[in-house]
């Protein structure tokens, strides 16, 4: 019996992880141990929360009667256990069947971490499912954890989630737990907090761990989770050249945040510094990193279905503080990190990791620029037009993004639309039937959890 594998379960305990805060992601009920079981697959990038999310999993089970010795937690990221291989799990359910002889028959509860240091992982989790009572569990930081080249035999077989850092409505009940983020209203000195706090929550972002720490260790921590996705995410796992390249290419997409990102620019200024990278090689490696999820990739909609790698892509981070901590100091404005907020919320509340589920328009009648169109490219109904701005100051700035709005409105039939702003009062542009709500962006992302009705759908 391998001897660390036995350590490695037997010296885990819940209680060494408590107080746990609970997290939003809702897995729904879990399923009563069987064989033939949907497994839920968590995946997100590294640090966003995943493991916690298992242990708040488990913290449940143990609250409703199930016994700790029906549960098993085993992270598969490890250097002691290299190489990881389908062995390496059945040797992992050996031990735990060794420890507790009681849980095959009564029904056991499976929590596999980082599942994908494991080769062939889909095939032995396939496997797993069919000939063990049990509900599984499983995470991994990479979408390419439920794509076709890797795990086509669990098509059907799992049911798909997405962590990611801490939403602003977390970031509030993790810093101000006297605040009742679901309140129909808040009092003036509660919505002074919770606008200091939007500043703050998008400097800081909402990575778990940094939350509590200085804002150099946090800047520190922040540098060091973006380097290790690209080293071991990116360049280790598809074994790609030019380490170098590729890293000053990710810190290139950091600093421009939002803004348009033209490979054959930056194919030339990496070879003007150096890094003798070639358009192919960028591509590929703008995709690694949205599989890491590292940024996740926002295409003109007129482009997403058809044309997925034509045009110019804007490349957002998946956090506003991991893209200040990765950008050289002062080249990130507010505006852009609200925006990077902005879409990543839209992600996280349409929760679904589809390409061109976020993209951004263009009018056809005069080139507006609409910053978010969110739904699926695929299908025009239920369509939201979300627009970004710092503030609305000045007759030309309220034009600028009214017009492309108005505009993108009548294209689409819709009646209503959204505009976020970081400061400001919330108010409602009226236009014959259409709407546009102009919404303060800390009220904006702590709107309902059940988001059906908000924002606003196709009429």
């Amino acid at each position: 019996m391998n001897e660390t594998i036995l350590e490695k379960i037997q010296g885990f305990s819940l209680d060494a992880y408590r107080p746990i805060f609970p997290r939003e992601l809702n897995l729904g009920e879990p399923l009563e141990p069987k064989a033939g079981n949907l497994a839920t697959v968590i995946t997100g990038m590294r640090r966003s929360g995943k493991s916690y999310r298992l242990f708040q999993a488990m913290d449940s089970l143990e609250q409703c009667g199930v016994e700790s010795s029906r549960m098993l937690y085993f992270n598969f990221e490890d250097d002691r256990l290299d190489p990881v291989t389908p062995r390496t799990g059945d040797d992992v359910l050996e031990a735990f069947f060794y420890l507790h002889p009681e849980a095959p028959t009564e029904g056991c509860y499976l929590f596999f971490d980082e599942l994908q240091e494991m080769t062939g992982w889909g095939k032995w989790l396939r496997r797993i499912i069919d000939t063990t009572k049990a509900t599984i569990f499983v995470t991994g930081s990479s979408s390419k954890m439920l794509s076709a080249e890797f795990s086509t035999e669990l098509r059907g077989r799992t049911l798909e989630f997405i962590q990611y850092p801490y939403s602003f409505r977390e970031y509030v009940r993790f810093h101000y737990s006297n605040i009742d983020t679901d309140a129909p209203a808040f009092s003036t000195t509660d919505r002074v907090r919770l606008q200091g706090a939007f500043r703050d929550y998008l400097r800081r972002g909402g990575f778990p761990a940094v939350q509590n720490q200085s804002e150099p260790q946090a800047v520190s921590m922040l540098q060091g989770y973006a380097q290790r996705v690209v080293a071991r995410d990116v360049l280790e796992r598809h074994d790609l050249g030019s380490p170098r390249g590729i890293t000053a290419f990710s810190r290139k997409i950091m600093r421009l945040c939002g803004r348009l990102l033209s490979l054959r620019k930056t194919e030339n200024e990496l070879k003007s510094a150096g890094f003798p990278i070639g358009r192919a090689l960028l591509s590929d490696a703008l995709s690694y990193f949205g599989e890491a999820f590292l940024i996740y990739s926002v295409r003109e909609r007129s482009r997403t279905v058809a044309d997925k790698d034509g045009g110019m892509a804007k490349a957002y981070p998946i956090d506003p503080g991991l893209a200040r901590a990765n950008a050289p100091a002062s080249t990130i404005d507010e505006g852009q990190a609200l925006e990077d907020a902005v879409c990543i919320e839209l992600l996280r509340s349409l929760d679904v990791a589809r390409d061109a589920a976020v993209s951004y328009l263009k009018t056809k009648e005069h080139g507006y620029e609409v910053d978010f169109v969110a739904g699926d490219a695929l299908f025009d109904s239920d369509i939201q037009l979300v627009q970004v701005a710092t503030n609305l100051e000045g007759e030309k700035t309220r034009r600028r993004e009214y017009r492309a709005l108005w505009e993108a409105m009548s294209e689409f039939g819709l009646k209503e639309s959204v505009l976020v702003i970081e400061e400001g009062f919330e108010e409602n542009i009226e236009r014959g039937e259409r709407v546009i709500h102009c919404i303060p962006a800390w009220k904006w992302f702590l709107r309902p959890l059940d988001r059906s009705d908000w924002p606003p759908s196709a009429s």
